[in-house]
């Protein structure tokens, strides 16, 4: 009994930890309403656009994977993955698809029309 009291505190406390940060993860992104709401992180620098991507700097990329607070923000947008090609990840909200492409310190966020 007496290991199970601190057992079950460090678990409450790391699950309110958990609660806390998933309620508060949007504040860092900001949502792209030309590409149907796709979350953008705000440290990101806008390196060059066109009508159908955004090229960003974003040194948390690492060009392998999505950086887990970013894919909590689009899981918690609804995004649902769709594929993976190459290192571009492919979303899906209703009929809308986005490509995200992932770089050493680079994303780009293409819309795909449908």
């Amino acid at each position: 009994m007496k290991r199970l009291v601190p057992l079950i505190v460090v678990f409450a406390l790391l699950v309110g930890i958990g609660v806390f940060y998933y309620a508060n993860v949007d504040k860092k992104y900001y949502e792209l309403r030309e590409f149907y709401d796709f979350p953008v992180p705000n440290s990101a620098t806008l390196e060059s656009e066109n009508e159908k991507a955004k090229n960003y700097i974003w040194e948390p990329s690492t060009g392998t994977e999505v950086p887990l607070s970013y894919w909590l923000i689009i899981k918690k947008n609804e995004w649902k993955e769709a594929g993976i090609d190459g290192h571009s990840v492919i979303y899906k909200k209703g009929d809308d698809y986005i490509h995200l492409v992932l770089a050493p310190n680079f994303i780009s966020i293409l819309k795909v029309s449908k």
